[in-house]
C-alpha cells in the first residue's frame, strides 16, 4: 500500500512563466504518488514582501519544496529543527541536510555565448540580476565563454538589473546604448530581459539581428512567437518538478542521503535573433506544432487576462458591497473552498489563527467561525474538501493577508491549478489577496469611525459644554443656552458682538485669545482654537471663572472662511484642583518643606546659575539616626510631630541662603546654593549637630535625636543633579556606618566602597540558593558537671569567588536590607534539623541556641513560626534556646514582654546575649521572662588581669542567680579564665578553650570524645 504524504511548496508566486509552469508539474508528480499538495504563495509586490515569515502549516507538512529563496531565516530554522526533508529548486539549500535541484545555468549560458561568438561577435554585453543565484551562475557562464575564446571582459558591458522582467531589460538596454561602449550582441539572463532589450533596440530604429544579435535564457512561450524569434536556453521545467518531488519522497522513505545536489541539463534553442535563419528553427514537424500550440495558448492567455479583469472588478464590487467583505465573492476562478483566519493573541500571549470567514461552492464541511488553530496546524486537515485528498485534482493554496498597517492572518483556498497561470506573469488573481487586506483595513477603520460617531452622539446629549457659532460675514456670535448658564455665576453678560466678549476676558489672557483667533485663520500654519482663559473678576464683587474655549474654522466650497464654531467649558474646579495637585506634587504634606521633585528642580536651577558665575554650591544629605525608634515605639502621629519640629529647626540652622527639603522618611536634603568652599558646609553641619544635642519636647516628654550628614560639592565632586544627590547620599551612609552624629564630605573612594557594598548585597541575595551559607556549632559546656550542655549556632558565608565573609560584615547588611528574615528562618530550620540528627545519633537531649535578629523579633507571627519549625523538625521545645541581644530586648519593653511570654509558653528557652554592653540593667532584666544571661566576651577577655572586669562578671553572676537565671560566659580562651569563672560559680562557658566553631559531624565527634574521655 502506497503511503500518503503531504508535500508543501513555498514560492514567491504560483503563476507566470516560471512558477506557473513548475506548479502543474509538481502537482502532477504529487498526484501520481497518491499524495497531497499544499502551496504557500508569499510575495506581495505592493508591500515589497518576498519571503515567508511564519512556518505556516509546518505541523501538517511531511516534506517541503522551496522554489527560489522565498522562506525567511526564521522559517528555514524551524524547518531544519523539524528534521523534515527540504528540497530547494533553483538555489543551493541554505540549511544542512537539504537537497537542491539546480539547472546547469553556467553551462547553458556558456553555450549561448559561444553560439554568438560563432557568428563573429566579439563585443558581447550581459544583462541580468546578479544578486540572484541562478542569474549569477549564468553570468559566470558568460565570462567563461569569453575567457575560453581569449576575449576580454569589459565591465562596462555588464548591467546588473533590478528584476527578471521586460521593463528591466528595456532599461538595461537604454543604459548600454547611452554609455556609448561598442558592442554587437547581448546575452540576457532571462527571456523577459532579452525581449525587453529587443523592444528597446527596435524602438530606437535598430534591427535585430542585423545590427545587434540577442540571446535569452528560459525558453518561455513568448520566445518562440516573438519577431524575431528568440534564441534561448531551454529550462527543463518538467524534469525539475519531477526530480524535486522524487527526491522529497525518497528522503521521506529513507532511500536518499541528505545534503545532495541534482543537476538538470539546459539545452540551447537556436532561433533567428542570433542571425540564424528563421526557417532553421523548425527542424521537425513536432517543433512547428509546438510553435502553433504556443500561439494558440497565448491567444487564450490574452482572453483570460481580459476575462479576469472583468471578473475581478465584478467580484470586488460584490465582495465589498456590504459593511464586511465577503471572501466567497472575491475569488472568481477555480477556487471552490476557502477559509480566512485572522491573528489573535490568547491569555498566555500565544498567537493563534481564528476562523472569521469560510465558504464552499460545493457544500463541503467548513471550519466553525471562531475556531482557533496554532499556525503550525492551519488549515485544519479534517475540514479540507474531498478534492484535496491524496490523488485529488485540487491543491491547497495558503497566502498571508497583510497590509501596510498590520499582518492580518492567512487565507486557505482549495481548487484546481489555474490552466493558464503559466502564461500570465502577473495573474489578476494575486490582486485578490491585496484587495482582501485593504478591505479588512477598511472594515477596521469603519468600525473605528462608527465608534467615534456613537460616542459623539452620546456626548451631544450629555455634555455640559456651551456651544458658540461666529458668523464671520455677519460679525455676530450666537451663544447656546448652556453657554449663558456656564457664565451665570459671574456678573458678565454675553451678547452677539465679538468685541464685547473679548472685553469680558481677563486682561492678562486677551493676548492668548487674539493669538488663537489669528492662528485658526492662518493659511500656512492653521491650528484649531484651544485656549484656557479667565472670564470676569474685574469688578470687586464679581466672581472670576476659568473657561476652556475651543473651536475651528469652517470654509465654504470655494475655500473662503465663513464661520468659527466651537465650545466653551467651565474649568474653574479643574484649575483649583490643579493648584492643589501642584501643592501635593512639590511640597511635603507632613513638614510643609519642598519635596524631592521640587528640590531637584531648584538644584538644577542653581547648577545653571553656578555654571554662569563660576561659584560653588553644596548638597547635604541628613539622616535622623534615632527617629525610627520613636516612630516604631510611639507611632506615626508622634513621629510626624517630631519631623515637623526637626524640619523647623533645620531651616533655622541653614538660614535664608539654603533650601531644606524632606527627601524620604527620616531623610532631609539641603541645598547651599552659593558658597565659597567646604568651610561653609562645616559651619552649617556644626549648627545642625549642635541643635540636635538639645532634646525635642512633645507632650511633656523629651526626645533625643542624632544625625548622619553627608555632603558633596559642585563642581568639584559632580556636575549634575543625580550625581550630586547620589554622592552626598554615599557620604551620609559612610557617616552612618561609622557611628553617625558627624559630617562626611564626599571623596571618590566612597564610590568604590559603595560598589563593594552593592556587590555584597547582590551576592547575599543569592547565597542561600547557591548553597554558600553554612552553619557551624560552638559547644557550650557546664562548669558544674563538665559535660556538653549544647551548642550555639553560628552562620558562615563562603561566596562564589571563594572569599570567606565574616558575619560581622554581612549580618548588618542583611538586617538593613531585610534579608535577615529569610536567612534567619533558614538558620532556625537548619539548626533544629541538626539537633534532631544529634538525638538520632544517640546524643542526649542537648540544647541548640539560635540568634534571633531584631527584625525577626518584631514579627507578630514569630511565635507561630517557631512552633511550626519545632513541629516540622520533630525536636522538643526544651531543645531550643533563642538568643536576643540586650539592645533588642529593651527597645520596646511592652512588645518584648508580650513576645517572650508567648515563646516561653511554647516551652523554648530564652537567653539575653551580649549582656553588659547595652543600656539595660538587672531591673529591666527582672521584668523579662528569660532563662539565661550571656556575659559579653569583652568582660571575659581580661578577667584574670582586670579586677574591674572580674567585679562586673561576679556582680552579673550573683544578681542573675538571685533572679533564678543561669549564666553563660562567652569568649573563654584560657584555662585561667575557666578557673576564675568556676570560682565565681558561673554555670556554663563557651569559647575557643572548650571548642572552636565546627560542623555538625564534627560536633557529634566532639561530644562523643568528651563523653568517653
Amino acid at each position: 500500500m502506497v503511503k500518503e504524504y503531504r508535500i508543501g511548496v513555498i514560492a514567491p508566486y504560483l503563476d507566470g512563466e516560471y512558477f506557473g509552469r513548475l506548479l502543474p508539474h509538481i502537482q502532477h508528480a504529487v498526484r501520481e504518488r497518491c499524495s497531497r499538495l499544499f502551496a504557500v504563495q508569499v510575495a506581495d509586490d505592493y508591500l515589497g514582501i518576498d519571503s515567508l515569515e511564519e512556518p505556516i502549516a509546518s505541523g501538517l507538512i511531511d516534506a517541503w519544496i522551496v522554489i527560489l529563496p522565498s522562506a525567511s531565516q526564521t522559517v528555514l530554522e524551524t524547518l531544519e529543527k523539524s528534521g523534515k526533508p527540504l528540497v530547494c529548486i533553483g538555489f543551493p539549500s541554505p540549511v544542512p541536510g537539504g537537497h537542491s535541484v539546480l539547472v546547469e545555468n553556467q553551462a547553458g549560458m556558456k553555450a549561448a555565448v559561444q553560439h554568438l561568438i560563432s557568428h563573429g561577435h566579439t563585443r558581447i554585453a550581459f544583462i541580468g540580476k546578479l544578486s540572484q543565484y541562478d542569474l549569477y551562475e549564468r553570468y559566470l557562464g558568460y565570462k567563461e565563454a569569453l575567457a575560453e575564446q581569449g576575449l576580454p571582459i569589459d565591465e562596462r558591458l555588464v548591467v546588473d538589473v533590478e528584476d527578471n522582467l521586460m521593463n528591466a531589460g528595456e532599461k538595461a538596454m537604454r543604459e548600454l546604448l547611452d554609455r556609448g561602449v561598442e558592442f554587437t550582441a547581448i546575452a540576457a539572463g532571462t527571456d523577459f530581459n532579452a525581449l525587453g532589450a529587443i523592444d528597446c533596440l527596435q524602438a530606437r530604429g535598430f534591427r535585430v539581428p542585423q545590427d545587434f544579435a540577442v540571446s535569452g535564457f528560459d525558453d518561455i512561450y513568448q520566445a518562440a512567437v516573438n519577431y524575431p524569434s528568440l534564441t534561448t536556453v531551454r529550462q527543463p521545467i518538467e524534469s525539475m518538478a519531477n526530480e524535486a518531488v522524487r527526491i522529497a519522497i525518497e528522503m521521506l522513505e529513507g532511500r536518499l542521503e541528505t545534503d545532495g545536489v541534482t543537476l538538470v541539463s539546459a539545452g540551447l534553442v537556436v532561433r533567428s535573433s542570433c542571425s540564424c535563419s528563421e526557417r532553421s528553427q523548425f527542424k521537425t514537424a513536432e517543433e512547428f506544432d509546438h510553435y502553433l500550440i504556443n500561439l494558440s495558448q497565448m491567444r487564450r492567455s490574452f482572453h483570460t487576462i481580459a476575462n479576469n479583469n472583468y471578473q475581478m472588478t465584478k467580484s470586488l464590487i460584490n465582495a465589498t458591497r456590504d459593511e464586511k467583505i465577503d471572501i466567497s465573492k472575491l475569488f472568481w476562478n477555480s477556487v471552490h473552498w476557502g477559509c480566512l483566519a485572522l491573528w489573535e493573541t490568547d491569555e498566555s500571549g500565544d498567537r493563534r489563527l481564528v476562523v472569521r470567514q469560510s465558504f464552499s461552492k460545493r457544500g463541503d464541511p467548513l471550519p466553525p467561525i471562531g475556531a482557533a488553530y496554532p499556525f503550525e496546524q492551519f488549515p485544519p486537515l479534517e475540514m479540507l474538501p474531498p478534492g484535496t485528498r491524496p490523488g485529488g485534482e485540487d491543491i491547497v493554496v495558503l497566502h498571508p493577508v497583510k497590509s501596510e498597517k498590520k499582518s492580518w492572518g492567512y487565507i486557505a483556498l482549495a481548487g484546481q491549478v489555474e490552466p493558464n497561470a503559466n502564461f500570465v506573469s502577473n495573474d489578476l488573481f494575486r490582486h485578490s489577496f491585496t484587495i482582501l487586506a485593504v478591505a479588512l483595513e477598511r472594515e477596521l477603520l469603519f468600525n473605528h469611525v462608527r465608534s467615534i460617531n456613537e460616542k459623539l452622539e452620546i456626548v451631544s446629549h450629555t455634555t455640559n459644554d456651551g456651544i458658540w457659532d461666529w458668523d464671520l460675514s455677519a460679525g455676530k456670535i450666537d451663544w447656546s443656552t448652556r453657554a449663558h448658564k456656564i457664565l451665570s455665576p459671574s456678573s458678565v453678560k454675553l451678547n452677539s458682538a465679538p468685541r464685547s466678549f473679548l472685553r469680558l476676558v481677563y486682561p492678562e489672557d486677551r493676548r492668548a485669545i487674539w493669538q488663537a483667533l489669528k492662528q485658526v485663520r492662518s493659511e500656512s500654519d492653521r491650528q484649531p482654537i484651544q485656549v484656557e482663559l479667565r472670564i470676569g473678576g474685574q469688578a470687586e464683587a464679581d466672581r472670576q471663572l476659568w473657561v476652556h474655549l475651543a473651536g475651528d474654522l469652517v470654509r465654504n466650497a470655494s475655500g473662503a472662511a465663513v464661520r468659527i464654531i466651537g465650545s466653551i467649558t467651565d474649568i474653574t474646579e479643574k484649575k483649583v484642583n490643579e493648584e492643589r495637585i501642584t501643592q501635593l506634587a512639590y511640597w511635603d504634606s507632613v513638614t510643609g518643606l519642598p519635596n524631592r521633585m521640587m528640590f531637584k528642580d531648584r538644584l538644577q536651577e542653581a547648577i545653571e546659575e553656578r555654571s554662569q558665575d563660576g561659584k560653588k554650591l553644596a548638597v547635604m544629605m541628613i539622616d535622623l539616626d534615632r527617629f525610627k525608634i520613636v516612630n516604631d515605639t510611639l507611632g506615626h502621629q508622634t513621629g510626624d510631630l517630631l519631623l515637623q519640629l526637626a524640619s523647623a529647626k533645620l531651616q533655622d540652622c541653614v538660614g535664608l541662603h539654603g533650601i531644606v527639603s524632606r527627601f524620604a522618611g527620616d531623610e532631609f536634603i539641603v541645598l547651599l546654593s552659593k558658597i565659597e568652599g567646604a568651610e561653609e558646609i562645616n559651619r552649617v553641619a556644626e549648627r545642625i549637630l549642635h541643635m540636635l544635642t538639645k532634646p525635642f519636647v512633645l507632650e511633656g516628654q523629651e526626645f533625643y535625636l542624632s544625625a548622619s550628614l553627608g555632603a558633596c560639592l559642585y563642581p568639584n565632586d559632580a556636575q549634575d543633579v543625580d550625581s550630586l544627590i547620589r554622592f552626598s547620599d554615599l557620604a551620609m551612609y559612610y557617616s552612618k556606618e561609622n557611628g553617625g552624629n558627624r559630617l562626611k564630605v564626599y571623596t571618590p573612594a566612597l564610590s568604590s566602597k559603595r560598589v563593594e557594598r552593592f556587590n555584597m548585597e547582590t551576592g547575599l541575595r543569592y547565597a542561600m540558593e547557591r548553597g554558600e551559607l553554612t552553619l557551624n556549632f560552638q559547644p557550650q559546656v557546664s562548669l558544674t558537671t563538665g559535660k556538653v550542655y549544647g551548642a550555639e549556632t553560628l552562620i558562615r558565608w563562603s561566596s562564589s569567588d571563594g572569599k570567606t565573609i565574616q558575619p560581622g560584615e554581612f549580618i548588618p547588611l542583611a538586617e538593613e536590607t531585610g534579608l535577615i528574615i529569610p536567612i534567619g528562618q533558614w538558620v532556625l530550620e537548619q539548626a533544629c534539623r541538626a539537633c534532631r540528627e544529634w538525638i538520632r545519633e544517640g546524643l542526649p537531649s542537648l540544647v541548640i541556641s539560635v540568634n534571633i535578629s531584631a527584625l525577626q523579633f518584631q514579627m507578630e507571627d514569630f511565635p507561630d513560626i517557631v512552633s511550626k519549625v519545632l513541629k516540622d523538625t520533630g525536636i522538643g521545645p526544651h531543645n531550643l534556646c533563642l538568643e536576643i541581644t540586650e539592645h533588642t530586648a529593651v527597645q520596646n519593653m511592652e512588645h518584648s514582654i508580650r513576645m517572650l511570654s508567648q515563646l516561653v509558653e511554647i516551652g523554648v528557652k530564652i537567653a539575653i546575649d551580649d549582656f553588659g554592653i547595652g543600656q539595660s540593667s538587672l531591673y529591666w532584666l527582672k521584668k523579662l521572662p528569660v532563662h539565661i544571661v550571656k556575659i559579653d566576651p569583652s568582660f571575659i577577655r581580661n578577667l584574670t588581669e582586670s579586677t574591674d572586669d572580674a567585679a562586673i562578671a561576679k556582680a552579673v553572676i550573683d544578681m542573675s542567680h538571685s533572679l533564678g537565671l543561669s549564666v553563660t560566659a562567652e569568649g573563654v580562651e584560657t584555662e585561667g579564665q575557666l578557673q576564675r569563672l568556676q570560682q565565681l560559680q558561673c554555670d556554663r562557658i563557651q569559647g575557643f578553650f572548650t571548642g572552636r566553631p565546627m560542623t555538625s559531624d564534627q560536633f557529634i565527634a566532639y561530644f562523643l570524645e568528651i563523653a568517653n574521655g
